[in-house]
């Protein structure tokens, strides 16, 4: 973990010192909204940074700093990491409840910054709300909207057990008003293990039993699919640009191969100051094959043991097409 700690810090001065100053810092308003109806989110952090950073990225194994939110909502470590590679980074200090919403405002974001904002998901393990580097608007007074997944950080097994919430402590916190919502007791526990990557989280199975049975958790309430989070991102100080472009490019496309047929692909929005993103067109070794308003896309009948490329790009209300970003896939079979 220290060793990934250290990576990203040198990598994000690096990237800082290169960042040519053409253009001034800026000043954002961040309104997450809970669009679950059953999960709490713990303290939010949200963090303006260098491209270079990352608070978390799907496939590889979370840092100790993003394990402390995951599992326990602490968000120190991760806020003081941040600040020292000089993002602007604000934090909340309560429970956020379903339908509740909270702002975060950043201040003096340098030119070129990404937006990446966490928090645990309770009652999960290690679930949390997160978005990753996410294109921050430039034009002053525009806002943009993205819907932020949960995911799972790998690094404790999903038992579904009330426990302590520290870092390498089984079990997830159940402070009082998470207790409220009717988390159980007496539970022996799912039987599963650590998956050591951050993924995206597949939703809690939970029980109908109050004091026994295998999880402490409300099947009735808790169960969620994503996306968890409504985030409107917008700029506040009077220095951006007044001129709009086409929609930028999605961030973060990743794939998961199931089988020899299928597979599926993710990314995180794209945003668009001259419209609203309208849908996503999805290109298989150049041939389109979806135009869809989701964040993922799943494809079967394929061939085993074939390579695929995937392309995706944004289109706004006008019909306008932002700039493609591709991911291979292998189906298994060879």
């Amino acid at each position: 973990m220290q060793k990934l700690r250290l990576s990203m810090i040198a990598i994000s001065v690096l990237a800082t010192a290169g960042i040519a100053n053409t253009a001034s810092a800026a000043d954002y308003d961040i309104a997450i909204t809970n669009i679950t109806r059953g999960i709490h989110f713990t303290p939010l952090i949200a963090a303006a940074h260098d491209p270079a950073a990352r608070m978390f990225s799907l496939g590889t194994t979370a840092s100790a700093e993003m394990q402390a939110i995951a599992e326990g909502g602490d968000i120190q470590g991760m806020s003081a990491l941040l600040s020292s590679i000089g993002a602007q980074v604000s934090a909340d200090d309560g429970l956020l409840a379903p339908g509740q919403s909270v702002t975060l405002s950043l201040s003096d974001a340098a030119p070129g910054s990404v937006l990446s904002l966490s928090a645990m998901l309770l009652p999960t393990n290690d679930g949390f709300v997160g978005i990753d580097s996410a294109t921050l608007p430039t034009g002053s007074g525009v806002s943009t909207t993205l819907f932020a997944r949960g995911y799972d950080a790998g690094s404790e097994a999903n038992d579904e057990l009330v426990g302590g919430g520290a870092p390498g402590v089984p079990g997830f916190p159940a402070p009082p008003p998470v207790v409220a919502t009717g988390t159980g007791t007496g539970a022996s526990g799912i039987d599963t293990t650590a998956e050591g990557f951050v993924h995206i989280h597949p939703g809690v199975l939970g029980d109908l039993d109050a004091t026994g049975g295998v999880s402490d958790i409300n099947a009735a309430v808790h169960r969620f699919q994503n996306p968890v989070a409504r985030v409107v991102i917008t700029r506040t100080d009077a220095g951006g640009n007044t001129t709009t472009g086409d929609p930028t490019a999605v961030n973060n496309l990743t794939g998961s191969v199931y089988s020899s047929s299928a597979v599926e692909i993710f990314w995180e929005p794209a945003v668009s100051e001259s419209s609203t993103v309208a849908a996503y067109r999805v290109l298989r070794d150049g041939a389109p094959v979806a135009t869809l308003d989701g964040l993922s896309f799943f494809d079967q009948g394929l061939s085993a043991g074939t390579d695929y490329v995937y392309s995706v790009s944004a289109v706004d209300a006008s019909g306008v097409e932002g700039a493609a970003q591709t991911v291979s896939l292998s189906t298994n079979g060879r």
